[in-house]
């Protein structure tokens, strides 16, 4: 709804007018504070006009991830390529419905106080339904076959090489989020912590000029510049080497991947179905659902998310158009700036912001991812 505003109420979005909007459509009951905090989740952040008027405005880095993203994909289904699309999720073994029918007659199932062991679950799936033999579950927290704790880099790169890659069609365009173990770096830049010498190696292996007598900040300032063009991530090449293509989600975009609803049906089936709370029967009641879903109901994901694909497309547009009389009367000293003035000039870790842990909470009121998409997200 916040991207297809200025579409369909011909209106910049603002904290009032998008707290009615979400009050009427989704009876959204959270105060403008926690609003403006789902909102900085999202990626938006306000900019002031010279009139003082505070509007609401996408970052443009996060828009141009989407739409370079919104491009690469649509070229990868030109040339006909398989588009298999991967996410992590888990289920708690307390995972059930709340409600159940009953005559009277007996006490209801009495559902654990606490959410109990918790098992990780990693699939891949794309129009012609999910990945054959791609299915991971494992226990988080504990060791699991060849599996440790949860899911991290060694982990998810063991599943791609042992399950997801042997199964993939030839060509295929594998699709992620930005969690941090999809990024790892091979050959990582040196952070500003990093040794001197350690700098100097780096710069001179990548063929960049720099003098001796160079600080530690300058030679920083050298490896920040150009880091960028020498970025290469584990996962990637593994893909790459088996005749694979990686194309990363944008961030703050989980409704660009149909495995998210795969997921939604997934624990819906569980919820039905959980009545011991055993993880060895949630691993069965996953299996059954996953067996249940085939090329249709996948293709359906799939259409679902084209459809938003598209929205996506002609609200950028309609953005452009409609912020451009404000473009130029936005103070410069506002204009790249986050609303509470917090910057950022050391990206060590160089991961991209993730989609899936967003966790918001104020006042009694808690948004999570699975609130996100099913709130303010599933109408984005």
């Amino acid at each position: 709804m916040i991207h297809n505003f200025h579409v369909t109420e011909k209106e910049l979005p603002t904290i009032g007018n998008l707290q009615r909007k979400l009050q009427d459509d989704i009876h959204f009951q959270g105060s403008a504070a926690s609003l403006r905090r789902v909102l900085k989740n999202l990626g938006f952040k306000w900019k002031k006009t010279e009139t003082n008027r505070k509007i609401l405005i996408e970052q443009s880095q996060i828009r141009f991830q989407r739409i370079e993203y919104l491009r690469k994909i649509k070229k990868y289904r030109e040339e006909v390529r398989p588009i298999i699309y991967t996410d992590e999720s888990y289920v708690d073994s307390s995972h059930a419905s709340h409600h159940a029918w009953t005559d009277g007659s007996t006490k209801g199932i009495k559902k654990p106080v606490s959410k109990g062991s918790r098992l990780v679950i990693v699939h891949a799936g794309g129009d012609a339904g999910f990945v054959p033999n791609a299915l991971l579950t494992f226990k988080a927290g504990t060791k699991s076959g060849d599996y440790y704790d949860n899911m991290n880099s060694e982990n998810y790169e063991r599943w791609l090489r042992t399950q997801l890659i042997p199964n993939l069609p030839p060509n295929s365009v594998v699709v992620v989020d930005n969690a941090s173990y999809h990024n790892k770096q091979l050959d990582a830049a040196p952070t500003s912590n990093s040794k001197k010498a350690d700098m100097q190696t780096w710069l001179r292996q990548k063929g960049i000029e720099f003098e001796e007598t160079m600080l530690k900040p300058e030679l920083y300032n050298l490896i920040k510049k150009c880091k960028d063009k020498f970025k290469k991530f584990n996962i990637d090449a593994i893909l790459n080497e088996a005749g694979h293509s990686v194309l990363r989600l944008p961030p703050y975009h989980p409704d660009l991947n149909p495995i998210e609803m795969a997921w939604s049906q997934i624990k819906s089936y569980v919820a039905c179905k959980n009545v011991t709370w055993n993880l060895t029967r949630i691993t069965e009641l996953i299996h059954e659902k996953v067996n249940l879903m085939g090329a249709t109901e996948w293709g359906k994901l799939c259409t679902k998310v084209k459809e938003i694909e598209a929205d996506y497309c002609k609200s950028d547009h309609v953005v452009d158009m409609t912020t451009e009389t404000f473009a130029i009367h936005i103070g410069d000293h506002d204009s790249d700036s986050d609303e509470d003035g917090s910057s950022s000039d050391d990206s060590d870790d160089d991961e991209m912001a993730t989609s899936s842990t967003n966790t918001v909470a104020s006042s009694g009121f808690h948004v999570t991812h699975d609130d996100l998409l099913e709130g303010v997200s599933t109408l984005l």
